[in-house]
């Protein structure tokens, strides 16, 4: 992948790559993840146990590594729990012992940290949304430094590197029929256009691989075109979906070594999603803001958590809010009743009780006393709690 030299801030162009970070035995091996929650990583299967003869992880032998003001790892934190997807310890027995796990998209682990990730804003996920061939796909990782010509030209790397490719293929469910369909996961591909547009290994007249599939794709590279190499593994791909940067994928295998006409499969997060947010905490894109117990939602500001589902927001004052999606969720609150608000609409409400919407003035509001704009009689009101 290309040096991060230059400006590229988080925004509409280029997510937020803090989040991504290094993932580290004492034994020397290196893979990448990305946090997306303040306590779990996702990663690949593989960087944590690649093959059926290898012992089972052992957590207290793992790291994660983040960056701080630096793009070099600096802050290492411990693992509590290696996660392996059930699938991918399955088909560890399978060919040859090495595991297809790849193949069929189940190439994917969970670590649980010891202890909570402070001021970095965890990375979201798809959850269900389909991905969509054509797309810009930002792809990061700690993987060796290649070049398209000659391949990998520097093992020794510890910067975190990023690039960018096009979405190329999108499989929801491995077509395997001689597979059970517990083994069936989703995957994704890009390949690795050269400037002289000469390699096309995922284009219209090429032979499927693996189980990808047939499909088209354009011969030219993007201006920061990109591909993986080892290390990269587990690492992130970002795609932008309804505005808001998601990780889409995380790198399974590479068909070649790192050079023009490689092609890297992805596991698909989305046809893993409700396995992966049966192991998040409440609320996992918020920041932990260092400060007691106080999280920040990027849009909703901050606020802490209670028992009894109960929420106290630094202006809305406490409701309450029994659901686990912290970007859309309905909450009750004294004075309104039920509302529901998202990542989309805030700071517009919509109060269920009455069939209207509102808008809440964050300037104009304390936790006792918030102001909100009501549309069905067109007035300001004052709910105190």
């Amino acid at each position: 992948m290309g040096s991060n030299l230059g400006s590229f801030s988080s925004g509409d162009n280029f997510p937020d790559l803090s989040p991504v970070g290094l993932v580290q035995s004492l034994k020397g091996f290196v893979g990448t993840g990305t946090l997306i929650s303040p306590t779990i990583v996702v990663t690949a299967g593989h960087v944590l146990r690649g093959s059926y003869k290898a012992k089972a992880p052992v957590a207290s032998e793992w790291t994660f590594l983040l960056g701080s003001d630096s793009l070099k790892p600096t802050e290492t934190y411990s693992v509590s729990e290696v996660i392996l997807h059930p699938g991918w310890t399955a088909r560890l027995g399978y060919e040859g012992g090495i595991g297809d796990g790849d193949v069929l998209g189940l190439d994917l682990a969970l670590l649980r940290l010891g202890s909570p990730v402070n001021g970095v804003t965890p990375a979201r996920f798809n959850t269900r949304g389909s991905e969509l061939i054509g797309s810009r796909l930002i792809l990061a990782g700690y993987g060796s430094i290649a070049d398209g010509k000659r391949g990998v030209t520097s093992v020794d790397n510890f910067d975190r590197l990023a690039g960018e490719n096009t979405l190329d293929r999108v499989v929801e469910t491995v077509n395997a029929s001689n597979v059970l369909q517990d083994y069936r996961g989703g995957v994704l591909g890009i390949d690795f256009d050269s400037p002289d547009e000469i390699f096309n290994s995922l284009g219209s007249t090429s032979s499927p691989i693996d189980y990808l599939g047939s499909g088209s794709s354009a011969p030219k590279p993007l201006p920061y075109e990109a591909t993986t190499a080892e290390g990269d593994s587990g690492g992130p791909a970002f795609v932008r979906m309804g505005d808001i940067w998601k990780v889409v994928g995380t790198v399974s295998y590479g068909t070649k070594s790192s050079v023009y006409g490689d092609v890297t499969v992805y596991t698909r997060i989305a046809s893993q999603s409700d396995w992966i947010r049966s192991y998040l905490e409440r609320w996992a894109p918020a920041r932990r803001t260092g400060f007691g117990e106080w999280l920040n939602l990027d849009w909703l500001g901050n606020f802490s958590i209670y028992q009894g589902n109960w929420v106290f927001h630094e202006k809305l004052g406490w409701f309450y809010s029994q659901g686990n999606e912290a970007d859309e969720f309905w909450a009750w609150q004294t004075g309104i009743g039920w509302w529901w608000t998202s990542i989309k609409a805030y700071p517009y409400f919509y109060a269920y009780e009455h069939s209207h919407w509102l808008y809440f003035s964050d300037e104009d509001s304390i936790p006792s006393r918030c102001r909100f704009f009501n549309y069905q009689i067109n007035e300001w009101e004052i709910f105190e709690h």
